[in-house]
């Protein structure tokens, strides 16, 4: 019997050391890195280092959604929303190739947008989360699997939206794409981070600020994870509330309510 449990102890062991491994990470941040200075040097050379360093974090923010929201949406939709079930193998890959994202994206506003204070903050608590659930906990990866698929949703229309914006003074189309684009964009973002954002936050406190994780997730982690989704709830609503302005000034110009005589 004692052989057995120790042969048990020794799989669970390995299990733990296998589920730490990183490869995804490391391929992921090559990915990131080659496709920010790729869109830096080539892509965007023509444009100024502000516009330019913009466009480069757009494009990787274009490709981190593309893939970690679908790939989320699927996780969400095969496997029940047990929010304190072991880390699958699948749900691993998509944290990994997330938090490389948020590593690169992250150089980028430390050493270009520093002032940026709200997307730093974001950019860090999302790291903690998912570094803490991805190595430390190895429990819970279906809550950062419903945050992805939720923040993530609007991000590749907010990465045309941002691209057309920075080159709209210079070419009319992107002008015509951005002025067309505001309104949409700015009603999904709504939506996806302004009503399904709290929702989630409401569902994730619910679970884990009465403890119901404290058997494999420590009860100060888990308070930690709602603070930084609450966090993340209260920088959307921000941004809700900038892009309502920025349309209406938009279409107020439009109509020439902000002309002057």
């Amino acid at each position: 019997m004692e052989h057995l449990k120790s042969l048990s102890r020794g799989a669970k062991q390995q299990r733990e050391i296998e589920a730490r491994k990183g490869g995804v990470l490391i391929i992921s941040l090559l990915f990131f890195a080659t496709l920010y200075a790729t869109a830096w040097f080539f892509i965007f050379r023509s444009w100024s280092k502000h516009k330019r360093c913009r466009a480069a974090s757009s494009s990787i923010s274009f490709a981190h959604a593309l893939v970690g929201a679908s790939l989320a949406m699927a996780d969400m939709v095969s496997s029940p929303w047990t929010l304190d079930a072991p880390n699958t193998a699948f749900q691993n890959r998509i944290m990994e190739w997330s938090m490389a994202y948020f590593i690169v994206d992250l150089f980028h506003y430390f050493l270009a947008v520093p002032e940026d204070h709200l997307f730093i903050a974001h950019h860090f608590a999302t790291l903690t989360y998912m570094i803490s659930c991805r190595y430390y906990t190895l429990h819970g990866a279906k809550s950062v699997m419903s945050l992805i698929a939720a923040g993530e949703a609007t991000t590749p229309l907010q990465a045309i939206w941002m691209l057309a914006r920075l080159a709209k003074d210079e070419f009319p189309v992107a002008e015509r794409v951005y002025t067309a684009l505001s309104p949409t964009f700015t009603l999904l973002f709504t939506i996806v981070r302004g009503m399904l954002g709290p929702f989630l936050l409401g569902k994730l406190a619910s679970f884990y600020l009465w403890g119901c994780a404290d058997t494999v997730i420590p009860r100060w982690l888990a308070w930690f994870w709602v603070f930084e989704v609450s966090f993340a709830v209260v920088g959307s609503m921000i941004w809700v509330f900038r892009l309502w302005r920025g349309l209406f000034k938009l279409y107020s110009q439009r109509s020439g309510f902000w002309k002057r005589d």
